[in-house]
């Protein structure tokens, strides 16, 4: 019943053996190293080096963002004439197909990482292979039954996220064990080429005549992205200094007068703010949902909440609040920075995390508190 509503591309843990993905990825960071510009290998002593490389090719397994879970349940017709018991019970017989009602429930569950190490199968494995759609940002596990037993879907869900949750662990140490050897991989491929350099550079000076330099390329290896092979590189969470904005600014219609003054401070101090007013043409025909649940989660340094009793209260608040909750969860430093109209209880918020009281804060002070926040602004 588990699998009905998937397809066969929708196993995970089961297309490329981990094996042979940490052989390509090791092969890959070989052929960076030895075909990276002589700058790049002379610029700093080995250790530096050969960290950046092996940087650029470690592998992490995705991180689940569990607080952000939604579900839809929707009706559907079952054909149930391949279940010989289904069909004994509704006394449908023959070849088929026979339809009666049901239900398909979807689960998502979000996700940040790369989304091909769904595909890899750990060194440990069982015969039961979890099956869900992965997306570029989440994992849809999606069951069909007939009748209308809602919660049965969920115990189906919950089973199948606990077969998913034990493949990531199997994987996740396979990914430490691979991480752990590219360093002294890259040490001794790094010292090597720097090796040949030296040697390559004392020849050249005995020829006695001018030697003309190449042009200077770019110092630092560039990532390595091959057109070929099961995994591109993957990153930890979200890619650092990839985020559209400096702060996404989440609150209830009701206090807009506010927050507005503050958007537009901000964007004068120039400050890249999410504020949906200054956004009106990219949300235009977008899925609100999909794209709200980015920003707030993905594509923001940091979420400056503004919490009322109309906050906590609305549901376009409470779907930003809870996608900015599940990337804390994961985050390694404070993302969340909260802002009070008033003492309004948040679910999932601890009363030790410090606030700003907008009681007695003026829109330009909380300003000057962001701006020191963010730090140096880049472009």
């Amino acid at each position: 019943m588990a699998r009905w509503g998937h397809s066969d591309n929708d196993y995970l843990f089961w297309k490329y053996d981990f094996h042979a993905v940490q052989e390509s990825q090791r092969k890959r960071m070989q052929q960076a190293i030895a075909e990276a510009s002589a700058g790049a290998i002379e610029d700093g002593a080995v250790d530096v080096v050969a960290e950046r490389f092996a940087a650029d090719f470690r592998l992490y397994v995705p991180e689940l963002t569990e607080g952000a879970i939604s579900a839809t349940v929707d009706e559907t017709r079952v054909d149930i004439s391949k279940d010989r018991s289904l069909s004994f019970q509704y006394a449908t017989f023959g070849p088929g197909p026979h339809y009666i009602p049901g239900i398909t429930a979807t689960y998502f569950v979000p996700f940040v990482g790369d989304k091909e190490m769904f595909r890899c199968k750990p060194s440990t494995f069982t015969t039961v292979i979890p099956a869900a759609e992965v997306t570029e940002t989440e994992l849809r596990f999606r069951f069909v039954r007939p009748g209308e037993d809602v919660a049965a879907t969920k115990q189906d869900f919950d089973r199948e996220l606990s077969l998913v949750k034990q493949y990531m662990g199997w994987l996740d140490q396979n990914a430490r064990a691979f991480n752990e050897s590219l360093l002294p991989l890259a040490h001794n491929l790094v010292a090597q080429r720097r090796s040949r350099l030296q040697s390559l550079e004392q020849g050249t000076s005995t020829l006695g005549i001018p030697i003309r330099r190449s042009a200077p390329a770019d110092t630092h290896p560039p990532r390595n992205r091959p057109a070929a092979g099961p995994v591109a590189t993957p990153q930890k969470g979200p890619a650092a200094g990839a985020d559209t904005y400096h702060v996404a600014l989440s609150f209830a219609g009701e206090d807009r007068a506010y927050v507005e003054e503050v958007a537009t401070l901000l964007r004068q101090s120039g400050v890249r703010v999410f504020y949906d007013e200054f956004e009106k043409a990219i949300l235009w025909g977008k899925n609100l949902v999909d794209h709200l649940a980015d920003v707030y989660q993905r594509r923001s340094k940091y979420v400056v909440m503004f919490i009322s009793e109309h906050y906590v209260a609305k549901a376009w608040p409470t779907h930003e609040r809870q996608h900015a909750q599940a990337r804390a969860l994961v985050a390694k430093e404070e993302y969340i920075l909260p802002a009070r109209f008033d003492d309004t209880e948040v679910p999932g918020m601890t009363n030790t995390v410090s606030y700003v009281d907008l009681r007695d804060t003026t829109p330009s002070d909380l300003v000057a508190m962001i701006v020191a926040k963010i730090g140096p602004l880049t472009p």
